[in-house]
């Protein structure tokens, strides 16, 4: 590092400083005095290895998925109810959030290879904004669950991601946590077969890590011993008296004690489909096993990601 470069570093520094108030210099004085800033340093290094990791994944994904990584195969209907009832195919344009973050998405869209607008006339893309949806966890979000919100250790733990599509979260688990067996279940062999490629190019060990092709209602036994659940929304792959279904069954099979990840508010889903009431003991909100690794994400960010324990 260079002695310009040394003094660019503490000029952004002394601007960081200058916008805290006199009780957060203290605790940020007290942080750099301890040396316990190595050890987040360390953490941070650690956890952005791991994400380039992600990345690589993704860009491979990229390759070989269509744009929109909505495959020809897949039925994706609109829902009819809940906070996503106000999509339909001509307003929503789907952006796979674990392909594309933020930045690559401004890049898209300078370049011209996606719009942010529809024109409600002739749906030629130029006047209403598009909702923008991801079926699939961004690495950020993805890197929040496992540094932030689950255990730190989850050896001898099962973790099941119920349709995992293109794999995002059986990646993440692989490569962010130590879980000792990860589990996808996905309706869609097309997408299974694209998440058995990712494993076997990435050479991920096959005895921890397990793709099934199965509708998860006909599964209970990975259900039965899964400890983890992580559920991205599925409004747009079950129509409402299968979302139901699929909750009941959920309350019927997964055990006691178990979490449940999920990137919205179980209030909000049973809620739109009417089950709260039958659901009401279910299910409780916790708080995150990692406060201390707030440190390295902007936590708003991840308002929408719950976890819960199973009564």
């Amino acid at each position: 590092m260079t002695d310009e470069s040394v003094l660019g570093t503490k000029s952004r520094i002394l601007d960081l400083f200058s916008d805290l108030n006199e009780a957060d210099l203290q605790n940020i004085e007290s942080w750099i005095s301890s040396q316990s800033y190595k050890k987040d340093l360390e953490i941070k290094k650690s956890l952005q290895k791991k994400e380039k990791q992600l990345f690589k994944v993704a860009n491979s994904l990229k390759k070989i998925v269509p744009f929109k990584a909505e495959m020809a195969s897949e039925v994706i209907i609109p829902p009819i109810v809940g906070d996503q009832a106000d999509c339909t195919k001509e307003n929503t344009c789907h952006v796979d959030e674990f392909l594309y973050d933020d930045k690559e998405v401004d890049k898209l869209v300078k370049s011209g290879k996606l719009s942010r607008f529809y024109c409600t006339d002739c749906m030629s893309r130029g006047i209403n904004e598009l909702i923008f949806i991801s079926h699939s966890m961004s690495k950020q979000a993805l890197m929040y669950i496992f540094y932030v919100l689950l255990p730190n250790d989850l050896e001898e733990k099962q973790i099941l991601d119920v349709g995992s599509r293109l794999g995002a979260v059986l990646y993440g688990a692989y490569y962010l946590s130590n879980a000792s067996s990860i589990v996808g279940v996905e309706m869609n062999k097309e997408c299974c077969e694209i998440q058995e490629k990712m494993v076997k190019k990435f050479t991920m060990d096959p005895n921890k890590i397990k793709i099934v092709n199965s509708d998860i209602l006909e599964r209970c036994d990975i259900v039965q011993n899964s400890n983890i659940i992580i559920i991205n929304v599925l409004d747009f792959f079950v129509d409402t008296e299968k979302h139901k279904e699929m909750w009941y069954f959920f309350k019927k099979y997964i055990k006691k004690g178990s979490y449940l990840v999920s990137n919205r508010s179980m209030d909000e889903t049973l809620s739109a489909l009417q089950m709260s009431e039958d659901m009401m003991e279910w299910l409780t909100i916790c708080k995150p096993n990692q406060l201390e690794h707030e440190i390295f994400f902007d936590v708003e960010d991840y308002s929408e990601l719950f976890l819960y324990t199973v009564n």
